[in-house]
């Protein structure tokens, strides 16, 4: 063989033996430009999975050349752009193939839209990716939403028109379906109930679309916005929806503010009228007109519009509320202004008052009713025109059977007339008030005799009872402070006893009453120098307030109330069922903290027992030798129960005054029957007991109580002694008495007279419900004439007595006969004086005092001088 032919040869075996090695060993890669791969979905596919949660299986891509695995390939995963889809995490989406030619891709999340999609896994240079079919399920409920049927209104027990719709959707807003809903209306309130279960609450599940849809839902009574709430499980946020229960239309009004008020002439009533209308249900009736309409003529007002009428839209509470009202400028009193509503047939009226110049006066009256001699006390407190019409007030009555005022409200006074003669100032008021249990038939009538213009002496002249006591100006403070004495006199319930109470108190920041000291004498078990504390409610525009306190009953608290008179002086009246008392508290002044035994000096004092059981009057006069704390006088008793008297008494004593003006004074035994043992509280030197307003003359002086055991209820004053002249006793003098027949039964007697030369003689009137006098309750037109005798021995008493050398008792000519009373005298100044009935007949005291000016009383309406005996003040 030629050399040539053998290198052909060599050369044919090296290509077969190279194309063998390629063929043979599968555990390498070969690319053939010729053939391409072919890469396919191995794992991972179909899978699922919940919306925004990673799949449970990676996607797995081979990549395999002629059927063998190709490794190294570059493979790139990627999902759809919009929709359901998700994301790779790290935000890579290719992998390498392995050695099995093996492609995994990262951990793949879906996204929060719910749906199949695919996701596609290439190579480069081939054309059909591998395909992963993934879908994105719906999540568990993540939001409720109200849908529709919010925002809707209907009248009260109506349905709404539409259902309630709510939507759950998951975490990706994917509707859910078959999840339960709960809808829940107000348990309470605007509310209403649901068709399928007639209750407040029902539950839907959810249709495809994620929507549940409630069984109609009706509206109850009650009118106003009410929130209906759908929930679903493990979703926290409830929705809501917002229904509307409107009124039905009117079917009532009411006036609910701005009466009753008063306000000057030609001034604006401080609060506008409001008027509150309602539905059949009584739910507010929003949107409604509202007229309101004062009087044509008269005693009337205009609203801005300056017209007596005008209309205004009740807001979403149904209240009405009018302008500014201004009363006219001409006409005082009271009147209606009406409230009205198209289609009811009943208005609503307020009460107004047009209040021309006036005064206030404060009342107070203790006395027996003529039903039965029955202790009662009355207080109150009264605005009355500079014509004499009573615009209104306030009153507490309490008779000790339980029959009190209402409380707290008290007797309102509603209206009434004082009817004044200018010239003597002797007048008639009758008083109108809500109690029909009062007077007659809710009419009191008082007699007045006004001593000056801002001081009167009155008593109770309606034939039904009898009672005695003052009125006086009011002149408010701002309110209440430092330290008072006081003294209150009545009987326990049911007439078991009378009783007393005396002392001292301070008031600070106008409500709080403490450092007081008290005495009291219960049906004569005495107590002496207890502590008095308490509170003081702040007082209203007539003088109106409440006490709390120590001060009781047997254990039981007092109720009090009182009445301003003064910065200095409170008229007060127990207004509990357990007992009635009424008495009167004055201030102290430097006496509050600086007293001592030379605060008292020379004296009259004058003491009134209790009417139930035992009837008795003392005075006296007396001075004082303070360095040696005694004094010495003369005195009068007459204890007319126990047919006692003791007329011209020599007395002295002994007497001690602490400085806060606490003290008693103790008349040796026996000096004047059954009185001894008095406490004793000093009063502003600068204050007129008597007439408290009148400081231009004022007395000051001391209250006392009896602490007798035997003579329990009585309470009286003492007044410092300035002027025993006889020749300073003349002129005019109101004159007043409470007087008890020997029996048990009071009179009281009221009048104006002159003294001239020595001589009284005056005319007043007798209210008489126990017809001691004769057959009339009240009588008018009655005489009183007598001498007062000067007693030369004791200067400042006087007395007018049969035992004179001369004969001049005092004389009451009354239903044509002349009946004669011993009456002494007493003497603090020539305005200021005590007398006292001495005899067996009866008792009375009372006092003198000297008239002043009338300027300023009410002078429209004039009573005659005289008028008859059946004709009432």
């Amino acid at each position: 063989m030629n050399r040539k032919a053998c290198c052909g040869i060599l050369l044919a075996v090296c290509v077969m033996a190279l194309m063998s090695c390629s063929t043979g060993n599968s555990s390498h890669s070969f690319i053939n430009n010729n053939v391409p791969p072919v890469i396919s979905a191995t794992s991972g596919t179909p899978q699922s999975h919940a919306v925004n949660g990673a799949f449970g299986l990676p996607m797995i891509a081979t990549v395999t050349t002629n059927g063998s695995p190709t490794s190294g390939v570059l493979v790139t995963f990627t999902a759809p752009a919009s929709g359901a889809s998700g994301a790779f995490a790290g935000g890579v989406s290719t992998a390498t193939t392995d050695s099995n030619g093996l492609a995994t891709s990262p951990a793949f999340t879906a996204n929060g839209v719910a749906g199949a999609y695919t996701v596609t896994a290439a190579i480069p240079g081939v054309s059909t990716p591998a395909r992963f079919n993934l879908t994105n399920t719906t999540g568990a409920p993540a939001s409720i939403a109200a849908t529709s049927g919010s925002s809707q209104g209907v009248m009260v027990n109506t349905p709404f028109s539409s259902p309630l719709v709510a939507s759950v959707v998951d975490g990706g807003q994917n509707p859910v379906s078959g999840a339960v809903v709960t809808f829940t209306a107000p348990a309470t309130g605007a509310s209403g109930i649901f068709a399928d279960t007639a209750s407040n609450n029902t539950m839907a599940t959810t249709n495809a679309s994620g929507v549940a849809t409630s069984a109609l839902f009706t509206a109850n009574g009650s009118s106003g916005a009410n929130m209906v709430i759908a929930s679903v499980a493990g979703v926290p946020a409830p929705a809501t929806f917002i229904l509307t229960n409107l009124a039905g239309p009117p079917a009532s009004i009411a006036a609910t503010g701005g009466t009753p008020q008063s306000a000057a002439v030609d001034t604006a009533f401080t609060a506008p009228l409001v008027a509150a209308v309602l539905d059949s249900f009584s739910n507010p009736a929003s949107g409604v007109a509202v007229t309101f309409t004062a009087p044509a003529t008269g005693a009337s007002g205009t609203f801005v519009n300056g017209t007596v009428s005008e209309t205004d839209m009740t807001d979403a509470n149904g209240i009405a509320t009018s302008t500014t009202f201004l009363a006219n400028a001409t006409t005082g009193g009271p009147y209606a202004v009406m409230a009205s509503v198209a289609g009811l047939s009943a208005g609503a009226d307020f009460t107004l008052t047009n209040r021309v110049p006036s005064n206030t006066y404060v009342f107070f009256l203790s006395g027996q009713e003529a039903s039965f001699p029955d202790f009662y006390a009355l207080v109150g407190s009264i605005e009355v025109d500079l014509s004499g019409n009573v615009l209104a007030g306030e009153q507490d009555y309490n008779d000790a059977l339980g029959f009190t005022s209402p409380q707290p409200s008290g007797d309102s006074i509603t209206g009434g007339k004082l009817t004044v003669n200018v010239n003597t100032g002797r007048a008639r008021l009758t008083l109108n008030t809500n109690n029909t249990n009062l007077g007659v038939g809710g009419v009191e009538t008082v007699g007045v005799q006004f001593v000056n213009t801002d001081h009167a002496q009155i008593v109770d002249f309606d034939g039904v009872a009898t009672s005695s006591g003052s009125m006086d100006l009011q002149k408010l403070p701002s309110s209440l402070s430092g330290g008072y004495a006081f003294t209150l006199a009545g009987v326990d319930y049911g007439y078991s006893g009378p009783v007393a109470f005396g002392g001292v108190f301070s008031i600070s920041n106008g409500t709080t009453l403490e450092n007081g000291t008290v005495d009291t004498n219960d049906s004569g078990t005495v107590t002496t120098a207890a502590a008095l504390s308490g509170t003081l409610s702040t007082f209203d525009s007539f003088g109106r307030g409440t006490i709390t306190s120590t001060l009781n009953y047997f254990d039981t608290p007092i109720a009090l109330n009182y009445y301003v008179v003064g910065p200095e002086v409170i008229r007060i009246i127990d207004v509990d069922s357990t007992d009635s008392a009424v008495g009167s508290a004055f201030g102290q002044g430097v006496n509050s903290t600086a007293s001592t035994n030379a605060s008292l000096g020379n004296s009259v004092f004058g003491i009134a027992g209790s009417p139930y059981p035992i009837n008795y009057g003392v005075a006296g006069m007396f001075s004082t030798a303070s360095s040696l704390a005694t004094f010495a006088g003369v005195a009068d008793d007459n204890e007319s129960t126990y047919g006692l008297q003791l007329p011209d008494s020599v007395i002295s004593g002994v007497y001690s005054i602490a400085p806060n003006g606490y003290g008693n004074l103790t008349i040796t035994a026996g000096d004047l029957g059954d009185v001894s043992i008095l406490g004793i509280y000093m009063t502003d030197p600068n204050l007129n007991l008597n007439d408290p307003n009148n400081t231009t003359t004022g007395l000051g002086g001391a209250l006392v109580a009896d602490m007798d055991a035997a003579l329990p209820g009585g309470i009286g004053v003492v007044l410092p002694q300035v002027d025993t002249s006889t020749a300073s006793f003349t002129g005019k003098y109101a004159f007043a008495g409470q007087g008890y027949n020997d029996f048990c039964c009071e009179f009281d007697l009221l009048g104006l007279g002159q003294v001239t030369n020595g001589a009284l003689n005056g005319i007043g009137i007798v209210s008489d419900p126990f017809f001691t006098f004769g057959a009339n309750a009240t009588n008018s037109g009655v005489g009183f004439s007598g001498t007062p005798l000067p007693d030369t021995s004791n200067p400042g008493r006087y007395t007018m007595s049969a035992t004179n050398p001369t004969p001049n008792p005092l004389n009451m000519e009354i239903n044509g006969s002349i009946i004669p009373f011993e009456v002494v005298v007493y003497q603090a100044s020539g305005g200021q004086l005590f007398w006292l009935d001495d005899d067996v007949f009866s008792v009375f005291l009372g006092s003198f005092q000297q008239q002043g000016s009338l300027t300023g009383i009410p002078t429209t309406a004039k009573l005659a001088n005289k008028t008859t005996a059946k004709q009432k003040p």
